[in-house]
């Protein structure tokens, strides 16, 4: 099983929608920290309190929180608000490169799949575990060394995908280069960048994809084997 759930396109562009405004963004770093209540995020972001209930409201159409009734120890009982979703989304253009992915950070979805971890993540994980279960005021200040350690982990990583993506849109742009050169149409050229980009030559996902007739895609993918042998 794998550690990573996507989700469809419809999930990604609802997701992508709600955060493209500021404030439901800053919402949603507030509670990514723990729960809270509008009063208190209105205070906390310097907004109207009917502002933030509003985009609250949006936000729980969306399912990206959820809200419990709390009672309060010096008033009457208020709505509490948290963060229902776990995810992580990404999106990379350029001249010759577009992709979009979006996928589940929760693990109730990933389920099995933690058993499959790299080694070095798995060694990290057991070091929080064993810091919780050692108990005492120290906690903080070590919990706090993992977190950095990860930190710098996840930059390094993210580092080394941008060099990877830099390389990938060179090869790509070499890609269109040769297409044209050997004088391949524009239908053509779309149904080989569909190939290299998704790694799949099924006729009928092509023709959706790049909006041809089935026929015409067979027509293309035999003269593509034919020519590029693709």
């Amino acid at each position: 099983m794998s550690l990573q759930k996507e989700f469809s396109v419809s999930e990604f562009d609802s997701i992508l929608t709600m955060i493209e405004n500021p404030v439901r963004r800053a919402i949603i770093k507030r509670l990514s920290q723990e729960p809270s209540y509008a009063l208190q995020l209105a205070k906390e972001l310097g907004l109207g309190q009917q502002l933030v209930t509003k985009h609250l409201d949006a936000l729980e159409d969306a399912n990206l929180v959820s809200s419990f009734v709390e009672s309060s120890p010096s008033g009457p009982n208020r709505k509490e608000y948290v963060l229902a979703k776990s995810v992580s989304l990404t999106v990379d253009f350029a001249p010759n490169l577009y992709s979009t992915k979006l996928i589940s950070l929760d693990p109730a979805t990933i389920g099995d799949g933690l058993q499959k971890i790299p080694k070095s993540a798995a060694s990290m994980l057991g070091r929080i575990e064993k810091i919780v279960n050692l108990g005492g005021d120290d906690r903080f200040r070590s919990i706090g060394k993992v977190i950095a350690e990860l930190d710098a982990k996840i930059q390094n990583l993210e580092e080394e995908r941008s060099a990877l993506l830099y390389i990938r849109n060179l090869a790509m742009s070499e890609v269109v280069r040769l297409a044209k050169e050997c004088g391949k149409n524009i239908n053509a050229r779309r149904v080989l960048y569909h190939i290299l980009d998704s790694h799949e030559k099924n006729v009928s996902e092509i023709s959706e994809s790049v909006n041809l007739r089935e026929e015409t895609v067979r027509d293309i993918l035999r003269d593509l084997e034919r020519s590029l042998k693709v």
